[in-house]
Formats: structure tokens, C-alpha cells, sequence
């Protein structure tokens, strides 16, 4: 059993620096406080309160992909919300599930004085790349010989060993999760 001081926390691995723009914001503007900070997401506030997070695929899927200008959209128009939101003393572990679970990048952290900081997949691989919560997930499937059941090739998602890219195709090759684009 490990000990809880060997559990590596959320908030061992969180940004602390929360960067926010308000619900009116243009989405125009909120991509260019997002360049200058070198960030995928910024949190929405409507006067005090964080009511959503908006995020760069945010911006792709509602605003570019179908024609919309950004400098007419607010951004509290196409932010993702409810936050999802997990405690600061939770395990990494939990952070991946609880991801995985809402099928979202990104969790807004909490403690008793409210929202303290941001964790991204992207801090989950870099501390434990060769346990990516998906593969975790999926290497506690055996293949037992003496089955009848023939071995499958499965695909996990994450990030590509070879490229650094997301994808949600990644196989084994050679030792290295590796996505469709680099296989060929």
C-alpha cells in the first residue's frame, strides 16, 4: 500500500496562476491574451464569480470552423461550463479519472478559499508519462494464452511519443505509443 506522502498531489502539479477574462470579453481578445501567455484556456468571470473556462478548441469548434467572427463573439458565449472542478489535496490519479470521466482536458482546482489554480492532462503526462491515465486504465486488461479469445490490438488515447500531438489512436510500436499520422 503506498503511503500518502508518496501520492503526488494536485496540488503538487497545478498552474497557481489563474488568467481570467470576463464574460463580454470578445473572443478575439481573449486569443490574444491566451498567445501572450503562451495558455490554452482562460476562466470566465462574471463579476467575482468563475462561470466557465474557455479553451482553444472552444474557439475553433464554435467561433473559426463555422465562419463566425471572433471580434463579434463574446467569449461567455462559447465557453465550456459547468466548471469541473476537483480539490487541490485529491490525487493525480483522481485528476485523470475524474478527466476522463467528463471527456475534458483541463480541471479547475479548489480548496476552502475557493479557486486556487488549474491542471491540465498535459501536468498529469509529464510526471507520469510511462503511466498515462488511460493506459493505467486499460494495462490492467491480461490476455490469458489459454484462452480461446485471440489477442487484439488495442489503441489508447494521449500523447504521441513521436510527434507530441493528442490523439486518441495511439498504439504500441516498438516500445512507443505512437499515433495513426506517424504509424504511416
Amino acid at each position: 500500500m503506498e503511503r500518502d506522502e508518496d501520492i503526488v498531489k494536485v496540488k503538487d502539479l497545478m498552474t497557481r496562476n489563474i488568467v481570467s477574462v470576463s464574460f463580454e470579453t470578445s473572443v478575439m481578445e481573449a486569443a490574444r491574451v491566451m498567445s501572450m501567455r503562451d495558455i490554452s484556456s482562460v476562466l470566465i468571470k462574471s463579476g467575482d464569480e468563475f462561470v466557465g473556462i474557455l479553451t482553444d478548441r472552444d474557439m475553433i469548434n464554435d467561433v473559426v470552423a463555422i465562419g463566425l467572427n471572433p471580434k463579434n463573439i463574446m467569449a461567455g458565449e462559447v465557453m465550456s461550463k459547468p466548471l469541473i472542478t476537483i480539490s487541490e489535496d485529491a490525487s493525480v490519479d483522481e485528476a485523470a479519472e475524474r478527466m476522463r470521466d467528463n471527456k475534458i482536458r483541463r480541471l479547475i482546482v479548489k480548496s476552502k478559499r475557493g479557486i486556487v489554480g488549474i491542471i491540465s492532462e498535459f501536468d498529469l503526462v509529464r510526471v507520469e508519462p510511462e503511466l498515462h491515465f488511460l493506459i493505467r486504465e486499460h494495462s490492467r486488461l491480461e490476455f490469458h494464452p489459454s484462452s480461446s479469445v485471440e489477442p487484439r490490438e488495442i489503441s489508447f488515447a494521449g500523447f504521441c511519443e513521436d510527434c507530441d500531438n493528442y490523439s486518441e489512436d495511439l498504439e504500441k510500436v516498438n516500445g512507443r505509443w505512437i499515433c495513426e499520422e506517424c504509424r504511416t
